[in-house]
């Protein structure tokens, strides 16, 4: 059985820190396992080459939070430690406040983080057991199942946990022996949050049983993180074989077998910034996006976001709110931000002769609305009126972003549709100076095909 020492963290760093990385940032709670990493890093810092800081997040939940940090800070005073302490708001909503406060927290460690640093956390073994029995109780895949990885990816740089090969009891034994003190958060006493009624509970009868219990779970989450690679590799694959711009091909994910295509419908949600549904609700998503008729333009909303079919693409795109019917002034000396996040509009000088709106036909303030059907008109360089529900659909618009488009008018008169079209009547001549609009932000509005 190992022994927790600095020699032994510095040869975990060794193995497990990018090349020439020598700025570390301690994410530092006060707590045994932070204090052990913090002090036993400052031990390593003159041989090793390191620059240290240490980072406290201050999650507002206890009445003696601020204490703590206080008293963080002089510790890290005592040891020579640049520190700074971030506060937090922590908002349960879906999450519960465990995982709304780890939200929190690496956001916050997140934003914090120096160019060139990497973050050190002091999750132990003990840990990765518990993270790998709550993930087997709530019936997690293997992106859940192994746990905590010891190197990633994180914001502009990476998150290291060099302490994953030791158990709690080793870091406490060094701690003692050390004559180190740290702060005992009374919340972890708390047998209602699930990780401290495994901790208290559970995994004492675990490993009374099996000793090396917390070793063996860092084992198996290692190999599941192996296999978890192994799928993502695979699904990147087939993204190649299905992927259309940022959508998936709907025949094409039908050759795949059920486990392939859920594993590549779960990488393209990722890649898009959702969380991976369960096992339930992809099957329902699965069902509606393939199964439905052709005609139909079936929507699933899921994690602040909208999974659409449409002429045999699935699309994921943001959630947005419904717009209003109501009409908005533009001055056209300004910019006019549109609602539910639909981007910006401004107008813009073009040279004489440019395609664009005729400076001087254009009133200065317009009306802006949004479809209610039944608009017409004849755009530039057409011979006659059309509907603009016909030009549309020409123009392969999505049908979801076709009540979105703002039209302007002066008067009853459409004059333009967003940037897309102008109307002949204000047109600009050859002749004549002409302005355009420019519509920042704008969403994606065209099929890929």
């Amino acid at each position: 059985m190992s022994t927790f020492t600095p020699t032994l963290l510095a040869d975990s760093l060794r193995r497990l820190l990018p090349p020439d990385a020598n700025k570390l940032c301690v994410a530092y709670s006060g707590g045994l396992d932070s204090t052990v990493l913090l002090v036993a890093l400052s031990q390593l810092r003159a041989s090793a080459g390191y620059e240290l800081r240490a980072l406290h997040v201050d999650h507002q939940l206890q009445a003696g939070s601020a204490r703590w940090a206080q008293e963080c800070r002089r510790r890290a005073a005592q040891l020579g430690i640049a520190f700074e302490s971030l506060r937090v708001e922590v908002r349960a909503r879906d999450l519960g406040i465990e995982g709304a406060a780890r939200a929190a927290r690496y956001e916050a460690l997140k934003g914090a983080l120096r160019g060139g640093e990497v973050l050190l956390t002091a999750h132990h073994a003990d840990d990765q057991l518990e993270t790998v029995l709550l993930a087997l109780v709530r019936g997690a895949g293997l992106r859940g199942l192994s746990a905590a990885p010891p190197v990633q990816r994180f914001g502009i740089g990476w998150l290291v946990r060099p302490l994953l090969e030791f158990t709690r009891a080793e870091l406490e034994a060094w701690a003692h022996a050390a004559g180190l003190e740290w702060i005992d958060d009374p919340t972890n006493e708390h047998l209602r949050f699930d990780r401290n009624f495994l901790r208290h509970d559970i995994v004492p009868k675990l490993r009374a049983r099996w000793p090396q219990v917390a070793r063996s779970a860092t084992r198996s989450a290692a190999h599941l993180t192996e296999a978890e690679q192994l799928l993502d590799e695979l699904a990147e694959l087939d993204w190649q074989r299905v992927g259309v711009g940022q959508c998936l091909d709907v025949s094409k994910l039908r050759e795949l077998s059920g486990p392939r295509r859920r594993n590549v419908l779960r990488h393209w949600l990722r890649a898009r910034g959702v969380r991976a549904p369960s096992t339930r609700r992809l099957a329902a998503i699965e069902f509606d996006m393939l199964a439905s008729q052709a005609d139909r333009v079936p929507v699933a909303k899921l994690d602040h976001a909208e999974i659409r079919r449409h002429r045999d693409l699935l699309y994921c795109e943001p959630a947005r709110p419904a717009i209003s019917q109501e009409v908005m002034s533009w001055d056209t000396h300004h910019e006019l931000a549109l609602p539910g996040g639909l981007g910006v509009l401004r107008i813009e000088a073009v040279p004489q002769g440019s395609a664009g709106l005729s400076r001087a036909r254009m009133p200065e303030r317009l009306e802006v609305r949004f479809r209610r059907g039944g608009e017409n008109f004849k755009a530039s360089g057409d011979a006659h009126r059309r509907s603009l529900k016909k030009r549309l659909q020409e123009a392969r618009v999505l049908p979801w972003w076709r009540k979105r488009l703002p039209l302007l008018y002066a008067g009853e008169a459409l004059v333009a549709v967003g940037d897309l079209w102008v109307s002949d009547a204000f047109a600009a001549r050859a002749e004549e100076d002409a302005v355009r609009i420019v519509w920042a932000d704008r969403p994606p509005l065209f099929a890929p095909r």
